[in-house]
């Protein structure tokens, strides 16, 4: 990834979300989920009091607590139909486009089934399931 951030945090359906400010080819690193890596262990034990927000695991031994506020990727909303995906690269997490995205579209992931079953309480509110 370049020093060049193409996104912006603004105001999207759901809450915060991160939007592009230029266009974003497909496959291009948008941004890298940041944070202290914790041991999953301790992870799945804060999912228990306050719940999974902003810890992206890893693997079976390491997740990332993503919750700083430096940790831009956290602004990145879920959409059943998303533009972008995670990827593991270097030891890193970062989100990557899977199709040009357009300046001004949110940037979106697919949190998963299981995700959006234990979380949304309201069930999904991303724009596909809002028509």
């Amino acid at each position: 990834m370049s020093g060049r951030k193409p996104y912006r945090v603004g105001r999207s359906a759901t809450g915060l979300g991160l939007f592009a400010i230029e266009t974003i080819d497909k496959d291009a690193d948008i941004v890298a989920y940041t944070g202290r890596r914790i041991r999953t262990a301790l992870a799945r034990e804060i999912d228990r009091r306050r719940g999974n927000k902003y810890l992206f695991e890893i693997d079976e031994r390491w997740t990332i607590d993503g919750s700083t506020r430096k940790n831009m990727a956290r602004y990145v909303n879920h959409a059943c139909q998303p533009n972008a995906e995670a990827v593991l690269t270097g030891g890193r997490m970062v989100y990557r486009a899977t199709e040009i995205i357009p300046a001004g579209a949110e940037i979106t992931v697919d949190y998963g089934d299981e995700y959006v079953e234990l979380y949304f309480k309201d069930g999904c509110r991303c724009a596909g399931c809002r028509d």
